[in-house]
C-alpha cells in the first residue's frame, strides 16, 4: 500500500458504516475549473426521523436529492419502481416569466414505504400546490409536506429560480455574471433540489434507497445535473468506451462543428489514463447571443458540462477538454490541493492539443510559460489565500507540466503526473467527510510513489522536494523549452494545420478568375470557388495531411500529401456552386459564409454615334456603354433598334461593379430621323440621327462617274454664274480634245 492509501485507507472503513444509515449526496461543481462543493449537507436536517429507537421492523433515512442520483430521462419509459427503491421525478417546464422555470416534483413509492416527508428545497415562494401531500410546521418554525399514505402518486407543484448568478474572475471568466438562465424562449438550468425523509418496514431487500429523474415537459432534455428548456438538436458520439451528447439549443450558434467537439473528447479520453471513465458525457452548447455568462465552461455533477458557443475546440486554450478533465476527477481536494484540480484541467487540455496535432508548440509554451510572470509567479499554491489573479489555472498549470516533465525523465516514461492523479482517483472518499480528502502532503507523497517507479530513491525524493519547494512557496519554474520537452515528452509529432492564404479566395468561370472578398463570399451559379489552402507542419517530424472542403458539413473535394518538419506547402482546391442559396464552407477551422445568387442585371448607361448625318443606305457604328451595380457579376442580351424594329442582338457579361462598351455597325435606309435604342435587361438609352437622301454616288472622286461621257452637271451649293462658267470651261475642253 503505498502513502496516498495509508493515509486514506482507515478513514475509508468509517464512511463504509455511516452510508448504511444516512444518504446525503452532494454535487461537485467545476465551473471553468474551480470545485464548488457546495453546502447541501447543511441545508438540510440530516437527523433520522424517527420519534424513538429503530427496531428491526421499522427503520428511517433521509436524503438531499440534488443530482447526484439522477438518472436519465426517457419520457416513454414507464416510471417503475421496486421495492426497495423510492423514485422522485422532477418534471421541468417553461412559463410566461422570464428567470423561473416551473416544477412538477412526483413520487412512487414502493409497499414497504410507510412514511414520506418531502420539502422542496428549490421553491422560490409558499405557492406550492399539493396533491397527496399535507403542510407541516417543523420544530424550527420550518415547513415540510407530508404524504397522505394514500395516493399513490404524490406530487408538488411549484416555481424555482432558473437564473443563478456569480462574479469571477481569471483565464476562464466570461464578460458577464450567468451560470445558469432561464431568458424564457430557451434556459440551462440546474435541476430541482429536495429534501427527503422516509420511513419503511423491515424485510429481506434492506434498506429503501432513493433515486431522481429528470424530465421537460415539452420542448427540452435533462440530464443529471443540467437541463436545456426549448427547441434543441442532439449529436451523439461514441468513443473510448464512453457515450458523449452534445445538445446544441437552436439559440446556440457553435463556433466549433459537432464533430471538433467530439474530437477534443475521444483526443482527451484516450489519452488521460487515470482511471475509470464516466459511461456517458452529458455537454451543451451555451448560447450566448443574449446571454453574458460568468465563466466560460462549467462542469457539474459527474459528468455534465456546458461550454459558451463561441469557445472552438481543439486550441491550447481549450474550454471544452478543460471541462472534461473535471469529469475524470473523482477526488475531493482540500484546501493545500484545490491548485492541483485546475491545474490538470489548463494542463491538459493544451498538452493533448499539442500531442494531436491540434495546437501547435509555440501556442502550448505560451499557455504554459505565463504562469512565469506576474502577477501569477507569486502565488504560493499550497495556500489559496495567497493566489493572485487564479493562480491555480496559471502558475499551477506550468508547475503540473513541471513537474510531469521531471516524473517522465526519472522514469524513462514509465510514470507520469496521469501516476499521481489515478492514484487520487483511486483513494477512497465520501464527500462529507473531510479527512478523506486529498491535501498537498498526499500530493508530494504521490509524486514521490510515482518518480520511485524509476528505481532511484535518491531521484525521487529530489522529486518530491522540487514539487514541495512549487507548490508551498513562491518559487517559479522556467518553461523547459522544445528540445527539453522532446527528450521527456518523445519528439514533438507532426503539427500540422491548414490556413486560407489571404490571398487565397478566388472567383473562377466565365466572369471572372480574380481573387475575391470574403465575410461573405458572393458568386453567381455557375461560378467555382477555387480556394489556396496553405498547409504548414510546426512539428518536429514529417507528416501527412488530408485537407478538404466541405460544404454544409458534406465533403465534396480532397486533397492529400505530407509535408515535412518545418515545411509549408500550397493546395488549390475547387468546388462548383451550380444553385442558388447560401452555404458554410469549411477548410479545416477555418468557415466561409457563401452566398450563391442568380446573376445580376446590365444596365444601359449611354448610346452614342460617330456620325450625326448620313445619307440613306449608309451606316454609323453605334457604342453603347453597359455596367452594374450589384455587386455581383451581371449578364444578359443587349438589344439594338431602329425605330423599333430589331436590328441585332449582343450577349454581354459583366464582374461585380464593372463596365464595358459594345459597338455594332447599324445600315440606316429610311430618310428622315432615325431612333437607334439599345435595350438592356433593366433600362434602354436612345440616340438620333439624321438620314438624307442617297444622290446614287458613292464616295470615290469624280462623283463617282463610270466614263468620261458621264459629267455632273448639277452641283448643289453653286450660283448661276459660277455654272456657266463651268459649262464654258468644259465645251473648251472639248474643242481642244478634237
Amino acid at each position: 500500500m503505498n502513502r496516498l492509501e495509508d493515509r486514506l485507507g482507515s478513514r475509508a472503513m468509517t464512511v463504509a458504516v455511516v452510508v448504511t444509515v444516512l444518504l446525503i449526496a452532494g454535487v461537485g461543481v467545476a465551473v471553468g475549473g474551480g470545485i464548488d462543493t457546495g453546502s447541501l449537507a447543511d441545508e438540510s436536517d440530516t437527523e433520522s426521523l424517527a420519534d424513538g429507537p429503530v427496531s428491526e421492523e421499522i427503520a428511517s433515512e433521509r436524503a438531499v436529492l440534488d443530482g447526484s442520483h439522477a438518472i436519465e430521462p426517457r419520457p416513454d419509459t414507464p416510471f417503475d419502481v421496486d421495492d426497495d427503491t423510492i423514485l422522485v421525478r422532477h418534471e421541468l417546464s417553461t412559463n410566461d416569466e422570464p428567470g423561473t422555470v416551473d416544477v412538477t416534483t412526483e413520487a412512487r413509492l414502493p409497499d414497504r414505504v410507510t412514511g414520506l416527508r418531502l420539502t422542496p428545497l428549490s421553491a422560490t415562494d409558499d405557492a406550492i400546490e399539493a396533491d397527496g401531500f399535507d403542510r407541516e410546521t417543523t420544530d424550527d418554525g420550518g415547513e415540510e409536506w407530508v404524504w397522505d399514505g394514500e395516493t399513490t402518486r404524490p406530487s408538488l407543484t411549484y416555481t424555482m429560480d432558473g437564473n443563478e448568478t456569480e462574479e469571477r474572475e481569471g483565464p476562464l471568466a466570461g464578460e458577464g455574471a450567468y451560470r445558469f438562465v432561464d431568458v424564457g424562449d430557451w434556459a440551462i438550468v440546474r435541476p430541482p433540489r429536495a429534501s427527503i425523509a422516509w420511513s419503511f418496514t423491515g424485510g429481506p431487500g434492506g434498506s429503501v434507497s432513493v433515486e431522481r429523474e429528470n424530465s421537460v415537459a415539452g420542448d427540452g432534455v435533462a440530464s443529471q445535473a443540467l437541463a436545456v428548456l426549448g427547441p434543441y438538436e442532439e449529436h451523439v458520439h461514441e468513443a473510448a468506451d464512453q457515450r458523449f451528447r452534445l445538445i446544441v439549443p437552436d439559440a446556440a450558434d457553435p463556433e466549433p462543428s459537432p464533430g471538433a467537439v467530439f474530437e477534443a473528447f475521444e483526443g482527451a479520453s484516450t489519452a488521460l489514463q487515470v482511471g475509470a471513465r464516466d459511461d456517458e458525457v452529458f455537454a451543451v452548447a451555451a448560447p450566448t447571443e443574449s446571454v453574458s455568462w460568468a465563466p466560460r465552461g462549467l462542469q457539474i455533477g459527474d459528468a455534465d458540462l456546458w461550454v459558451r458557443d463561441t469557445e472552438p475546440a481543439g486550441t491550447a486554450d481549450d474550454v471544452w477538454t478543460h471541462e472534461y478533465v473535471h469529469t475524470r476527477q473523482s477526488y475531493r481536494a482540500e484546501r493545500s490541493a484545490r491548485w492541483f484540480t485546475e491545474a490538470t484541467a489548463t494542463y491538459y487540455a493544451a498538452l493533448f492539443a499539442l500531442e494531436r496535432g491540434a495546437a501547435d508548440f509555440e501556442a502550448f509554451e505560451r499557455t504554459l510559460s505565463a504562469g512565469e510572470r506576474d502577477p501569477y509567479a507569486g502565488s504560493v499554491l499550497a495556500n489559496p489565500d495567497a493566489w493572485a489573479a487564479n493562480a491555480d489555472y496559471v502558475k499551477g498549470a506550468l508547475v503540473a507540466g513541471e513537474i510531469d516533465r521531471r516524473i517522465r525523465v526519472a522514469t524513462d516514461g514509465r510514470a507520469s503526473l496521469a501516476t499521481v492523479f489515478r492514484e487520487f482517483n483511486d483513494a477512497p472518499v465520501d464527500p462529507d467527510d473531510r479527512d478523506t480528502w486529498v491535501t498537498n502532503d498526499d500530493f508530494l507523497d504521490a509524486v514521490e510513489d510515482a518518480a520511485a517507479e524509476g528505481g532511484d530513491d535518491a531521484v525521487a525524493t529530489e522529486i518530491r522536494e522540487e514539487a514541495e519547494r512549487l507548490t508551498t512557496t513562491d518559487a517559479t519554474p522556467e518553461f523547459w523549452g522544445r528540445e527539453t520537452h522532446a527528450e521527456a515528452f518523445g519528439e514533438t509529432p507532426a503539427q500540422v494545420g491548414y490556413g486560407i492564404d489571404d490571398e487565397g479566395v478566388r472567383a473562377v468561370g466565365e466572369y471572372r478568375d480574380r481573387a475575391i472578398e470574403r465575410d461573405p463570399v458572393r458568386l453567381v451559379d455557375g461560378e467555382r470557388l477555387a480556394l489556396a489552402v496553405r498547409v504548414s507542419n510546426t512539428g518536429g517530424t514529417a507528416g501527412s495531411y488530408e485537407v478538404s472542403i466541405r460544404v454544409d458539413g458534406e465533403t465534396v473535394t480532397t486533397r492529400s500529401g505530407s509535408v515535412e518538419a518545418g515545411a509549408e506547402t500550397v493546395e488549390r482546391l475547387e468546388h462548383e456552386f451550380t444553385d442558388a442559396g447560401e452555404y458554410e464552407v469549411r477548410v479545416g477551422s477555418e468557415t466561409l459564409d457563401v452566398v450563391v445568387s442568380e446573376p445580376g442585371s446590365v444596365s444601359v448607361r449611354d448610346v452614342a454615334t460617330d456620325a450625326a448625318d448620313v445619307a440613306a443606305g449608309e451606316s454609323v457604328r453605334v457604342t453603347t456603354t453597359v455596367g452594374t451595380d450589384a455587386g455581383i457579376p451581371a449578364d444578359g442580351p443587349i438589344e439594338f433598334l431602329v425605330n423599333g424594329e430589331p436590328v441585332g442582338t449582343d450577349p454581354v457579361k459583366l464582374d461585380a461593379d464593372a463596365e464595358t462598351t459594345v459597338e455594332r455597325d447599324v445600315v440606316l435606309e429610311t430618310v428622315g430621323t432615325a431612333t437607334i435604342t439599345v435595350v438592356g435587361p433593366e433600362n434602354e438609352a436612345s440616340v438620333s440621327v439624321s438620314v438624307g437622301e442617297s444622290d446614287g454616288t458613292d464616295d470615290s472622286v469624280g462623283g463617282g462617274a463610270d466614263s468620261d461621257d458621264d459629267v455632273a452637271v448639277s452641283v448643289p451649293g453653286f450660283g448661276l454664274v459660277v455654272a456657266v462658267v463651268a459649262l464654258l470651261s468644259a465645251v473648251g475642253l472639248f474643242a481642244r480634245r478634237r
